[in-house]
């Protein structure tokens, strides 16, 4: 990683000085015509100008693609809180299974299936039902 780190700055000063050294050498000039117009610039100025123009235009199709891609990046985002929160429910839940609470293991469970939407839940839930109904019967 630093070899290639390093091939990459090595380049890029040496390009920054080749165009440096060019730049300070350079008398020609771009003429461009277009009836019954007549534009003269420096070499050197339309260079830097041409550069600038590449890298907006780059950004510019980045930000759109970005603009583009937004609606599936806010999708994917509230998909992944949506998941989590749903996890956070079913932590709670065996937190509270583990401690004895089966009614709100019961209606965290219920809430993890709401937000996760998984069929393996509604076992999890029925299995959390039939113990409640055990130690109901046991305590009475």
């Amino acid at each position: 990683m630093l070899k290639n780190r390093f091939f990459w700055w090595a380049l890029t000063l040496f390009a920054i000085i080749l165009i440096l050294w060019l730049a300070s050498n350079n008398q020609g000039y771009v003429l461009i015509i277009r009836s019954p117009y007549r534009i003269q610039i420096s070499f050197n100025f339309f260079l830097v100008v041409f550069v600038l123009s590449v890298f907006g235009l780059h950004h510019l199709l980045r930000f759109l693609r970005f603009l583009r891609h937004l609606p599936a990046i806010r999708k994917n985002k509230k998909e992944s809180l949506r998941l989590k929160a749903g996890n956070t429910a079913l932590l709670e839940g065996m937190h509270a299974l583990a401690e004895g609470d089966f009614e709100k293991a019961e209606a965290a469970a219920k809430l993890a299936q709401d937000l996760i939407q998984n069929s393996d839940l509604e076992t999890l839930i029925q299995k959390l039902a039939a113990e409640k109904n055990k130690q109901s019967l046991l305590f009475k």
